[in-house]
């Protein structure tokens, strides 16, 4: 471990010419570039996920739909006559 930070320090000492050429401004629009992306792939997986469970249940309705006719009782259907006993 001390020898790959030594020679790291060497290297580092040795190496006067390094310039960093980018500026502040491009390095934040590439950051906002980054974070927008980060935002796109993490709403596109969020839409991915809403969609599979949209099929999801459909599928599972339509699976479960026979038995839950199945299950239901027929109505039967009762006359509620009214009768007057007055007549008589």
């Amino acid at each position: 471990m001390k020898d790959i930070e030594k020679s790291l320090a060497k290297e580092l000492s040795c190496d006067a010419d390094v310039v960093f050429s980018t500026s502040d401004d491009e390095l934040f629009k590439r950051a906002t570039l980054t974070a927008n992306n980060q935002q796109g792939t993490k709403d596109l997986v969020a839409l991915g996920l809403a969609s599979l469970w949209v099929v999801f249940i459909s599928l599972f309705m339509k699976v479960l739909k026979p038995i839950f006719k199945q299950m239901a009782p027929c109505p039967k259907i009762t006359s509620n006559s009214i009768t007057n006993n007055e007549n008589r």
